[in-house]
């Protein structure tokens, strides 16, 4: 038999995991915050009222506080990755969604569910959480919760508007990473909708767009002959690894690569 919890840990109360399994399973249990799960690997046979079923790869399994739930798993490896989501979380940014009373948390849709944008977001909560900065979590936290309480993000003119001011003020403020809350505040609107209208709006969440906008300028910058870690300074980043780690991903190659191939007249940058 092989159980492993290859990583487990907690930010802010949100417990986060990520287990490998073979010829293995968890016994008939409950937990008491809502339990989501996305399978990277292999496939999970669960049992849940009353009932098996068979989790692929790609899909994702939600349990609701309370619920028993039971699985297993086969000499086929099967890796997932685990959130537990405390009952006051959820409540709260459905409170803020006016999906629910004052009094009692909202029962979710549970079992296997097929979702792209669900297993995205929740993989993407989960690699922010594991990093030691976890600068973007809460902004993750929110579009996860946003999937999985199923509401779209319906933008008014109002809202639009207020959504232009936001790219704006970031646009004006490249080397300083802004909060979620200060950007709130600037547009008139909770956290939680701040973040789903404005990737709603753009196409990407606050946080990511200012990082495009700082890496945008940065090329500008490298084009006009600026040192690399000049530029890195200019922007704010906290050290240069960090600078080229973010342009490497959006470029496809370093700062000191893509300065050298402008400054000699070379258009097609290699990939490292």
């Amino acid at each position: 038999m092989s159980l492993e919890s290859a990583e487990w840990f907690s930010q802010n109360g949100i417990e986060c995991s990520r287990v490998r399994a073979r010829n293995s399973g968890f016994p008939k249990h409950i937990h008491d915050e809502y339990v989501i799960s996305a399978n990277l690997t292999g496939v999970e046979e669960i049992w849940l009222a009353g009932k098996t079923a068979y989790v692929k790869s790609g899909q994702v399994t939600l349990y609701n506080p309370g619920t028993i739930q039971a699985s297993r798993f086969e000499t086929q490896a099967v890796e997932f990755i685990s959130v537990h989501i405390p009952q006051a979380v959820i409540k709260m940014l459905a409170d803020e969604d006016n999906l629910t009373s004052v009094h009692e948390a909202p029962v979710l849709r549970e079992g296997i569910i097929n979702n792209t944008r669900l297993f995205d977001a929740l993989y993407r909560f989960a690699t922010s959480a594991r990093l030691v900065r976890g600068m973007d979590e809460e902004q993750e936290l929110i579009l996860l919760c946003g999937e999985l309480l199923e509401t779209p993000a319906l933008l008014q003119r109002c809202d639009e508007q207020k959504i232009n001011v936001v790219i704006e003020y970031l646009r004006e403020h490249l080397s300083v990473k802004p909060q979620l809350e200060m950007l709130a505040q600037l547009a008139g609107m909770s956290k939680y909708h701040l973040v789903r209208f404005f990737t709603r709006h753009t196409g990407m969440p606050p946080l990511q767009y200012h990082m495009q906008l700082r890496l945008q300028y940065a090329r500008d910058l490298l084009r006009r002959n600026v040192h690399p870690l000049d530029a890195a300074i200019m922007l704010g980043f906290y050290d240069q690894s960090h600078f080229i780690n973010a342009f490497r991903k959006v470029m496809g190659t370093t700062p000191h690569h893509y300065a050298s191939q402008v400054r000699s007249g070379h258009h097609k940058l290699p990939v490292p």
